[in-house]
C-alpha cells in the first residue's frame, strides 16, 4: 500500500508538470499546427526517452549530486535557457519576415533522427523538468524501493508522457486548426516566440 501511495503521487505531480506550459507544448503544438506531425511524433519519443532517463539518473542519486554541486544545476539551466531563447528568436523572426521570405524550422518537415535529437534536448535541458526530476520526484521515490517499484516507476513515465504529448500533436493536428492556423500563422509564430523567449529569461532570473 505504501508504494501504490508513493506512485499515486508522483503520478498527480508529473501531471501538473506536464499539463503546465512549457517548451514542450509551444514547440509540439507550432510543429503540429504547421502540419509535421509525423515530425512532432518522433520528437515525442525524444522527450519520453529524456523523462525516462532524468528519472534513471535521479533514482542514481544525480539529484543529490546537482544539490551538492549548484554551478552543474546553474550550468544545466542556462543551457536551457539559451536554447529556448534560440527557438524563440527563430519564430519571431518567422513571424516579422512572413512564410515567403523565410523558411522556419517548421516549415520543413525533420528527419526521425533531427526530430527524436530535438525532443531529447529540450527534455534534457527544460529547466521546470530538471527541477522536478531533481527535487519532487527525488523526494518521492521511497528508499530501498523493490526492484518490481523501479520498473513500474519508469512505465508509469513512460505512459504518461507518451499520452499527454502525443496528445498536443493529435490536438493541434487537427485540419480546421490547421486551416486556421495558416489564416493566423504570423501571429501564432510571433506569440509561440515570444512565450520560448519569455521563458528561456525567466529561468536565468530564477535563482
Amino acid at each position: 500500500m505504501q508504494y501504490l501511495t508513493s506512485l499515486v503521487l508522483m503520478a498527480g505531480i508529473y501531471l501538473a508538470v506536464l499539463a503546465s506550459p512549457g517548451p514542450n507544448f509551444f514547440i509540439l503544438s507550432q510543429m503540429a499546427l504547421d502540419g509535421h506531425v509525423r515530425s512532432a511524433r518522433y520528437v515525442v519519443l525524444g522527450l519520453t526517452s529524456s523523462g525516462l532517463a532524468w528519472a534513471l539518473l535521479s533514482i542514481a542519486g544525480v539529484a543529490a549530486l546537482l544539490a551538492q554541486h549548484p554551478q552543474l544545476a546553474m550550468a544545466l539551466r542556462w543551457l536551457g535557457a539559451a536554447y529556448l531563447v534560440w527557438y524563440g528568436v527563430k519564430l519571431l523572426r518567422a513571424a516579422w519576415r512572413g512564410r515567403a521570405h523565410v523558411q522556419t524550422l517548421s516549415q520543413a518537415p525533420l528527419s526521425r533522427g533531427a526530430a527524436f535529437r530535438m525532443g531529447w534536448f529540450t527534455g534534457m535541458t527544460n529547466p521546470k523538468g530538471a527541477a522536478f526530476w531533481t527535487s519532487a520526484f527525488a523526494a518521492s521515490f521511497p528508499v530501498q524501493a523493490p526492484i518490481w517499484f523501479y520498473a513500474a516507476t519508469l512505465l508509469l513515465v513512460a505512459v504518461m508522457s507518451l499520452s499527454w504529448h502525443l496528445g498536443i500533436t493529435q490536438v493541434f493536428g487537427i485540419p480546421v486548426l490547421r486551416r486556421g492556423y495558416l489564416r493566423m500563422e504570423r501571429a501564432i509564430n510571433g506569440l509561440s516566440g515570444a512565450a520560448l523567449v519569455l521563458l528561456g529569461a525567466q529561468r536565468v532570473a530564477v535563482r
